[in-house]
């Protein structure tokens, strides 16, 4: 700090020149960045730069001084962004600092681009991307020399920091070991502590993987010493990191109350730095503590808060583990739908940034906490998957949860027997759970739900949760009102006296009989005609049935559940629907988005309907990331139903084995009216018949939305009544079936009057002609 103030001073010496100035405000950058003071080392570089996301001001500077700029910069913003959480603070980071890199790179100053690589690793590490971290950490250590001693040991502890992260234990110690003469000799306090937490975090995971007492004690010793150094060199954020490791430590030995002090003065700490990012891995920290002491709804809070922080930023692999941990304690709860939710988020999360660890440890976690709740088929993917990303793992503690997690899909095979899996509302984004959240909220207290959204929304799916959730003992039957004619829909869900028709052979007592106790749902209820929207009234609002041809009424106990991709609303102002009815119907109003709006949920769809179809034809294709990708950028207009029709076409025409590629998805995605050649996409392609296909489906689905009105249809088409009928005319006359005649207008008076008068003016003239 001696050397900090003297910097300090030295600033405003009226004997600098610009250039001198600008390399002293980078020195004194420097000194307070490496005791963790990143607001102070912001401030010490003056004008120069004001906030992340700002380029620093390099005029008149040389391309040494600009670099170094660049550098001190670069560095920065990746700790402020850390620190506060910035979004995209990571990719700034990596563009200042790979520009520092190329300018020393052009001055042939190797050990200056050494230092560049180590800032743009930690960068890598900070994202979860190790490969890439671990790369660019060798070719660092390739460019120092014997001088740079204190950038190779900083080198040096950060590759061990990448190797512990990615799980690989064993070559992390050999490399502090292999690094601690030189490290003895080092005057730094700050890379000594930081030597010391990262053999201390090292010998400690070690410890609870191999169950090895003498790594646990000797990580409480390391742990110490880091502590003792980062007090000397002043560091207050390592020294909160230090507690935070002790915490895990002591979370791992059993000793949770003496887990919690260590988390307490952590958190402290770095709230007094207002270091959120670092306040989030507490919090995802005491989550694991929690979750050892079996407080799973304590668990769960902290684990939200960590997530909710974390998202914020681009620290995704430290994101995937509070995703996890989060998954874990809602599954704990029997959340069975919102952890799925947090564990499928924390495999794409961590597949995104290549942490192949924090994928595979996230799919273990699934299988551990959800096998019940999982198809046989999905828990064999997430194995075989977990499988192979935990390949090259050196933690014998992973080894045993993969044995563990193989004997659970061993075991669900083996049980075909017993009971399929409750039903599943598959998705993956905030919107769904919120609205998930609130159904189940719903469920509890409704007599009368009403759920609209457009076709393949998953209305049903999301009526049978309700249902199961509620508690009922009842059924849960299902009557689609669109399917059955005035009569038909009477019988099927009031019932009907034998000899009311004449091939009935017994009485029928409908569906509200058979689900008393129970919930009727009501698909498609727009479709009713005004009629049986009488007939369904006493029902929905007395809760009473009376069959047909009796006299007798019965009261009933029904959840009542009506799901349509119409606008009631709308449709009670034309008239069409009974405004009685849809308000009793509407007690509580649930709109399902489609996934359009939700395109995080297209991908656990699309992986979920991956293994149900491929387990359905016993095939196994092998889709591509970008595959996956591709199905999510479709514009899915029959949303779930249409996504899962186009994977079960490209299932049934790819061959075992083949490899399904982002073009051939998208090709599909164009075609879905025939077979797309998976292997050859464009064979047989006609682009005139795709345009008219296209348009001549658009249309159709104008026409619906309008009631078969031609200009109201038009209008949705941005078209004028004139076009549209002359393209009917002309392309698509198979689709005039589905416009309905208006009602005939009352001729004018007057114009009739006119009209009659033209016609008799002619003969009127040839009388008197002749």
């Amino acid at each position: 700090m001696l050397l900090a103030e003297r910097m300090l001073k030295r600033i405003d010496s009226a004997e600098l020149t610009h250039l001198e100035r600008v390399k002293v405000r980078c020195s004194l950058a420097r000194e307070l960045e490496q005791i963790g003071n990143y607001e102070a080392a912001r401030g010490a570089l003056g004008d120069l730069w004001k906030r992340v996301g700002e380029r620093p001001d390099l005029e008149g500077l040389n391309e040494e001084t600009a670099a170094e700029v660049l550098l001190r910069v670069g560095s920065l913003t990746g700790w402020i962004g850390n620190a506060k959480q910035i979004p995209g603070a990571q990719e700034t980071a990596k563009d200042l600092i790979c520009e520092s890199a190329d300018l020393f790179r052009s001055l042939n100053m190797r050990g200056k681009v050494a230092e560049a690589q180590v800032e743009l690793a930690w960068c890598y590490w900070r994202e979860g991307a190790f490969d890439e971290a671990r790369i660019t950490l060798q070719e660092s250590l390739g460019l120092l020399g014997d001088q740079d001693h204190d950038v190779r040991a900083v080198a040096i502890i950060r590759y061990a920091d990448v190797e512990r992260a990615a799980n690989r234990l064993h070559d992390a110690l050999r490399i502090l070991i292999d690094a601690a003469p030189s490290i003895e000799i080092c005057n730094n306090h700050t890379i000594r502590g930081r030597y010391h937490n990262t053999l201390a975090i090292v010998l400690k995971n070690l410890g609870a993987a191999e169950n090895r007492a003498d790594y646990s004690d000797r990580a409480l010793i390391e742990f110490a010493a880091a502590s003792f150094h980062f007090e000397q060199a002043g560091h207050t954020r390592y020294r909160a990191r230090v507690e935070n490791n002790l915490g895990f430590q002591y979370l791992l030995l059993g000793r949770f109350a003496e887990a919690h002090q260590h988390l307490d003065r952590a958190r402290r700490l770095f709230a007094g730095l207002k270091d959120q990012g670092s306040i989030a891995q507490v919090d995802e920290t005491r989550a694991r503590v929690l979750l050892a002491q079996g407080r799973f709804a304590d668990a769960e809070r902290a684990a939200r808060s960590a997530v909710s922080a974390l998202e914020k930023g681009g620290e995704q692999a430290v994101l995937a583990e509070a995703l996890s941990t989060l998954g874990t304690a809602l599954a704990r709860q029997h959340k069975v739908d919102e952890a799925r939710t947090s564990l499928y988020r924390a495999i794409y999360v961590a597949e995104s940034v290549g942490d192949k660890e924090g994928a595979g440890r996230a799919m273990l976690a699934l299988i551990e906490t959800l096998s019940e709740s999982l198809l046989p088929v999905e828990l064999q993917e997430l194995f075989e998957k977990a499988s192979l990303l935990l390949q090259d793992s050196q933690n014998r503690e992973t080894a045993a949860r993969l044995c563990k997690c193989a004997g659970i899909v061993f075991s669900s095979f083996k049980a075909r027997v017993a009971p399929e899996p409750k039903v599943r509302f598959i998705h993956l984004s905030d919107e769904a759970a919120t609205l998930l959240r609130y159904a189940e909220r719903v469920a509890s207290k409704a007599g009368r739900v009403l759920i609209t959204g457009e076709t393949g929304t998953g209305k049903e799916v999301l009526a049978r949760l309700i249902h199961q959730w509620s508690g009922r003992r009842g059924r849960f039957v299902a009557v689609n009102c669109a399917a059955l004619s005035d009569t038909l829909f009477q019988s099927q869900v009031f019932g009907h006296r034998k000899g009311s028709f004449t091939d009935a052979h017994a009485d029928y007592p409908g569906a509200a009989l058979e689900a008393n106790g129970g919930t009727l749902f009501l698909d498609e209820i727009g479709e009713l005609s005004p009629s049986n929207q009488a007939g369904l009234l006493r029902l929905v609002e007395h809760g009473e049935v009376r069959a047909i041809g009796s006299v007798e009424t019965q009261k009933l106990d029904l959840l009542i559940i009506a799901a349509t991709n119409r606008d009631l609303r709308d449709m009670t102002r034309l008239g069409s629907f009974r405004e009685d009815l849809y308000y009793r119907l509407a007690t509580y109003h649930i709109e399902v988005p489609p996934l359009r709006k939700r395109p995080s949920d297209i991908m656990a769809l699309a992986r979920h309907f991956i293994a149900e179809v491929e387990a359905q034809y016993g095939k196994r294709l092998n889709w591509t990331a970008d595959a996956i990708e591709a199905l999510c950028r479709l514009r899915l207009m029959g949303n779930a139903r249409e996504l899962r029709a186009l994977i079960e076409r490209a299932v049934l025409t790819g061959r075992e084995g083949q490899v399904i590629t982002s073009q051939a998805v998208e090709m599909a995605g164009l075609n879905p009216s025939s077979e797309v050649n998976l292997a050859d996409p464009w064979r047989n392609f006609d682009l005139v018949e795709e345009v008219e296909r296209y348009e001549r489906e658009i249309i159709r689905r104008a026409l619906e939305s309008s009631g078969g009105k031609l200009t109201s249809a038009a209008r949705l088409l941005g078209l004028s009544h004139q076009s549209l009928s002359f393209i009917l005319k002309g392309r698509h006359k198979e689709l005039s079936s589905l416009i309905k005649a208006g009602p005939k207008r009352r001729r004018s008076i007057i114009r009739v009057a006119k009209k009659e008068q033209g016609l008799r003016a002619p003969k009127a003239a040839a009388c008197s002609g002749a």
